[in-house]
């Protein structure tokens, strides 16, 4: 089977920015993956700050051709060996609007597609407040852990935070050894493998499930071990808040998911976050994780293993985590039309047009080459760099006075004329 390389959302915006290459973190025969986890992070919080470096990373996504994961769930559903009550949702739209868009305006309004008479349309601010909600009562459910088991932490956490004194409580002496014994406990790691499971019924056909048998229970006991990296990636990441003096931020509860895909030793997360790979580490699965530019661990992560003491709290845990991922991406993010619905605004206009429309030949421009109206830009120009494999977005990018109804046109005129195009005529 060849490996799957997962690509962790910082390594999309590295490869976007060309901080780095393919070749850094790939080899030949290996296949490329995102998951569905980037796009919330690429589309939530847009901003014109921030829309250049991720409409970058998405573009990074299309020109590789790097292939989309299911969804945390809808992944859970099937390694647990329940059907799904419909295929896995796919975030492709909301990647090519994203990448294609030029300008955040542009994105929200929708990025026309003239070759298929499609608009598509991102809700940012819904994108944005889906996240910042899951992500919110994720550290939340996580506060309660602490404030429940650290003397101490309650009230200094409720302390105003310019007031709050000294680092963060920590478990210290017997506490903190009566921790490691409770993480250390089969009920524990049983307890992590029943939240996956109670995840992977959010997607699965409860119809199709049928009764317990046989062959239910040993696709559930093949399923344990594909779900072992996770939780123990999840297990020590609770270690370091309870006993190294950390907060719970919001990002980690997406980027602990991705360690969900690291099913087996062919399936490897790409990251160069030092906090997931001292966690790896020390979890013991460094053959799950493939590092670029020089990016380890530090090895400065305690040895000490497994965490809590309380069944009430590591239910609430889970319970909380359920209502987290009830929430429905799809019903927050709009990406318009998912089906064939026509662009109004200019399709009807656009498609009545030909190629005529937009380009003109004029004697004395360009030794009388066919150009795009209005400009000195040549046909034979454009088509020299989509036969070079330059895409729309960047030829845009290098040719602003164009548009996306230009480089139709220039497609349109290749086809009429059945043109070779000309090397090296841009001038």
């Amino acid at each position: 089977m060849a490996r799957m390389v997962i690509l962790e959302t910082h390594v999309l915006y590295d490869l976007g920015s060309g901080h780095i290459r393919i070749e850094d973190f790939w080899q030949p025969g290996e296949r490329l993956c995102y998951s569905p986890i980037s796009v919330i992070e690429l589309v939530s919080k847009l901003d014109d700050r921030s829309f250049e470096d991720r409409r970058a990373a998405a573009g990074a996504i299309l020109r590789h051709g790097i292939n989309e994961l299911p969804d945390p769930e809808s992944f859970l559903t099937t390694t647990f060996g329940y059907p799904l009550a419909e295929p896995a949702p796919s975030y492709g739209d909301a990647i090519r609007a994203l990448a294609e868009g030029c300008s955040l305006e542009e994105v929200r309004n929708g990025v026309p597609d003239y070759e298929n008479y499609v608009r598509r349309a991102l809700n940012v601010p819904f994108a944005a407040t889906w996240r910042d909600k899951g992500e919110q009562e994720w550290v939340d459910s996580l506060i309660r852990l602490m404030a429940e088991n650290i003397p101490g932490f309650r009230n200094w956490y409720a302390a105003d935070f310019d007031s709050r004194s000294g680092s963060v409580p920590k478990l210290r002496g017997d506490e903190k050894q009566r921790f490691f014994a409770g993480m250390r406990s089969t009920e524990w790691f049983a307890q992590i493998i029943a939240g996956c499971q109670m995840r992977s019924f959010l997607k699965a056909d409860k119809e199709r499930i049928g009764a317990i048998n046989r062959k239910r229970v040993n696709a559930l006991t093949a399923a344990i071990p594909r779900v072992e990296c996770y939780a123990s990636i999840y297990t020590h990441y609770l270690i370091r808040l309870m006993t190294e003096g950390l907060l719970p931020r919001k990002n980690d509860s997406g980027d602990i998911d991705f360690f969900l895909y690291s099913t087996d030793d062919n399936h490897v997360l790409a990251t160069n976050e030092k906090q997931w790979i001292r966690l790896v580490d020390v979890a013991g699965f460094r053959r799950r994780i493939r590092t670029y530019g020089g990016g380890s661990g530090d090895g400065s992560l305690a040895k000490n293993r497994m965490s809590s003491d309380v069944y009430s709290v590591r239910n609430r845990i889970m319970r909380d985590a359920e209502r987290y991922r009830e929430m429905n991406f799809e019903e927050d993010v709009e990406i318009s039309p998912a089906g064939p619905n026509r662009v109004k605004e200019d399709g009807a206009e656009y498609h009545s047009m030909t190629y005529v429309d937009y380009i003109e030949t004029r004697p004395a421009v360009r030794g009388g080459k066919p150009c795009f109206k209005g400009t000195r830009i040549t046909v034979y120009d454009v088509l020299d760099y989509m036969d070079g494999g330059m895409s729309d977005v960047e030829l845009l990018k290098d040719f602003p006075v164009l548009t996306r109804q230009q480089l139709c046109a220039a497609r349109e005129f290749f086809e009429a004329h059945k043109l070779q195009p000309e090397s090296g005529s841009a001038a």
